[in-house]
């Protein structure tokens, strides 16, 4: 099986989602991008995929199994469940309303889109996750933007770039641990590079921000309860302590009730239908990312023909910048594949360690590159749970969103121009 033919069901997939999308715009249909579900685009993608791979239909439906059941697949599964119940329950008793609120009556507007890149950026860094930092923020952002501060899709998705700054710089990310620990790199020389690359780019996409929405609109705040902002702010204190996700999203959905029964007579039936409502609001995202587990099972055995490519292009070069774009196309190329930027991290670690190896570039470059490239990716991909969970929590389609994400362009191609014109690597 050639290379090309690995990629060919995930790039049916992506067509398929796209494709329809893009031609029901054209025919100015309403709602153009939910005419077909993503669920159901998915589906000739996993037959392909079967024709595919080689070895009994045991053998396939191990392989698909053991993607749907992939410990990170699972992992964001009950994350989406648990942000669901959360955000479907302080939207009930008043939480994400009067948040809104008092942002309003302290922030102008104007700057409100950048103030939520950067809490979105303290909140990742803090806490090493993504998706509990979308979970956190993304119903406060999809309040301010129901109020006139910025449209919904620009709004999640400066939640979505700010998450993905400190999935790159935490030093409990998985994905930074993942990197450091494939290449065995120092981590303080690793997220040093990280950093200066990140500075830069975020100082860019501050900038893009203040010039790309120019509010005009005044919006009036209305009276808010600080009592019932107190499940969000519990919820940031428990992350940045340092509190497993899990945790912080268990206890986050008990003081809510709590808050919700002191402010309001909210019961705990209202708690329990509010939890399943949560859940049931999960549940296409939830089926689209076991799916895309399962697809990338099937699809595995690509990373072997991958690295023979790769290793063997690599070998015809002699240039440190070119081996360094190598590692960050290898990584690209898996979390396109893979739709999940730790596992990409992973698949890619081997390879990058013996281009780096090779051309003698130090490992703290090749962790870097590795962690920035995989981030880039899965912060601009439709598929991807950042993306799905922000589609999922406004209730808008992911291809909406990926277009804003403006932090993730912005960092690749600033990575880019600090490997061209990096001019001697530092021990």
């Amino acid at each position: 099986m050639t290379l090309i033919i690995h990629f060919l069901p995930m790039l049916l997939f992506v067509t398929l989602y796209l494709g329809t999308g893009i031609y029901f715009a054209a025919m100015e249909v309403e709602n153009a991008f939910y005419q077909l579900p993503p669920t159901a685009a998915i589906i000739p993608a996993l037959v392909l995929s079967w024709i595919l791979h080689q070895g009994s239909i045991q053998e396939r439906m191990h392989r698909f199994l053991d993607g749907v059941r992939h410990r990170d697949i699972i992992t964001m599964c009950v994350i989406f469940l648990l942000a669901g119940a959360f955000s479907t329950i302080t939207k009930t008793i008043g939480s994400a309303d009067a948040t809104v609120n008092l942002a309003l009556s302290l922030v102008s507007p104007r700057y409100l889109l950048m103030g939520v890149f950067l809490t979105a950026a303290f909140i990742s860094t803090a806490i090493g996750t993504a998706l509990g930092t979308i979970a956190t923020l993304g119903p406060i952002a999809l309040g301010l933007s129901q109020q006139g501060a910025f449209p919904l899709e620009l709004g999640m998705a400066t939640v979505v770039a700010g998450s993905i700054f400190g999935d790159n710089l935490s030093i409990i990310s998985d994905t930074t641990i993942a990197a450091v620990m494939s290449q065995g790199a120092d981590m303080r020389k690793k997220l040093r590079i990280n950093a200066e690359v990140a500075a830069v780019a975020s100082l860019v996409t501050l900038l893009i921000l203040f010039f790309v929405h120019d509010n005009e609109i005044v919006i009036q705040s209305k009276e808010y309860s600080l009592f019932l902002i107190t499940p969000y702010l519990f919820l940031i204190g428990l992350a940045v302590s340092g509190v497993n996700v899990f945790v912080s999203l268990v206890l986050a959905l008990a003081f809510s009730g709590a808050v919700g029964y002191i402010h309001g007579g909210y019961s705990l039936l209202d708690l329990s239908r509010d939890i399943d409502h949560g859940f049931a609001s999960m549940r296409e995202i939830m089926m689209l990312s076991m799916m895309v587990g399962g697809l990338s099972g099937l699809t595995g055995k690509g990373s072997e023909a991958l690295a023979v490519r790769l290793v063997g292009f690599a070998s015809r070069r002699e240039s440190k910048k070119i081996a360094q774009l190598l590692i960050a196309k290898t990584v690209s190329i898996f979390d396109l594949l893979l739709a999940n930027n730790v596992i990409a991290t992973i698949c890619s670690g081997e390879i990058a360690r013996e281009i780096s190896k090779k051309y003698h570039i130090p490992p703290h470059y090749s962790a870097a590159w590795l962690d920035s490239f995989s981030c880039v990716f899965q912060g601009i991909i439709p598929y991807g749970a950042q993306v799905l969970l922000a589609s999922a929590i406004a209730g808008v389609s992911p291809l909406s969103i990926m277009g804003h994400v403006y932090y993730c362009y912005v960092l690749g191609i600033v990575s880019v121009l600090y490997i061209l014109c990096i001019k001697k690597l530092r021990d």
